[in-house]
């Protein structure tokens, strides 16, 4: 039997304990003296489902702490079944949560929990993500004023815009181990929406006013500076670009820029 067959037998026996798979796989192991080859293969397999559980509460520890560790645990458990690990780093496991929490019956009861999820999510890889130098605001300085219109400022990479309907910012603030105050959380505090970054080795949280967050929503499609505010005319925005791009600079939601056919970023 070719090498790579093994292997997708092994994974299968292991990931999925496919009888299947486990049983072609036993022709071609050996076992130890006291153990049949389903009983060893059962070893691997509880291993790599207790390093995902493992994963998964350190990537969501909020959410572990709202469902209490042994209902997130099963929950887990019922996640890892339907998706496995398909990459070799674990910091790239669990993506897909708030996504499988927003359609698991036991907890529908708790309908912001899988928006605190994609907010847990975002918080992990944006954590873990590629440092972003500050923008270079001697070169800015040195852009004719006629090719303004065509500059392309750009968001922090270690960045997202997210929205709930829930005040999810609260649920995952009080839920934090150095949190002091207030505990109770009204989910009629309305939603929220969020600019989640990295400053540095400093996560935040920034809420943005509707107008910030509108142009913080058209910034991410790239657009030249000119293109934006035809944009936000056509659609009878009140946003002032001129007055919200120095505060953006200043607060460093802006860290780079290009210009149209030329390579700044």
């Amino acid at each position: 039997m070719e090498a790579i067959t093994l292997q997708n037998l092994f994974l299968q026996a292991v990931l999925e304990k496919d009888s299947f798979s486990i049983e072609k796989l036993s022709q071609h192991i050996k076992a130890p003296n006291n153990l049949t080859p389903a009983e060893s293969l059962a070893i691997y397999h509880n291993n790599v489902v207790g390093n995902l559980s493992n994963t998964l509460v350190s990537i969501y520890p909020v959410c572990c702490q709202l469902l209490g560790e042994k209902f997130f645990n099963a929950t887990g458990l019922k996640f890892i079944e339907k998706f496995p690990c398909l990459s070799p780093d674990l910091g790239d496991y669990g993506e897909e949560f708030a996504d499988f929490l927003a359609n698991f019956e036991p907890v529908k009861d708790l309908p912001y929990l899988s928006d605190v999820a994609r907010l847990e999510w975002h918080w992990h890889r944006i954590f873990a993500g590629e440092n972003t130098n500050g923008l270079d605001f001697q070169t800015l300085g040195e852009i004719p004023q006629e090719k303004w219109g065509e500059l392309i400022f750009y968001l922090p990479k270690n960045s997202v815009l997210l929205e709930s309907i829930y005040p999810i910012h609260r649920i995952w603030q009080v839920n934090q181990s150095d949190y002091q105050g207030d505990e109770v959380v009204s989910l009629d505090e309305g939603g929220v929406k969020i600019f989640l970054w990295r400053q540095g080795y400093d996560m935040r949280i920034d809420l943005p006013k509707d107008d910030e967050w509108e142009l913080l929503t058209v910034f991410q499609g790239n657009y030249p500076v000119e293109i934006i505010c035809e944009k936000l005319v056509d659609v009878e925005s009140e946003v002032d670009v001129g007055l919200l791009l120095p505060l953006f600079v200043q607060r460093g939601w802006i860290t780079n820029f290009s210009i149209v056919g030329v390579g700044f970023n």
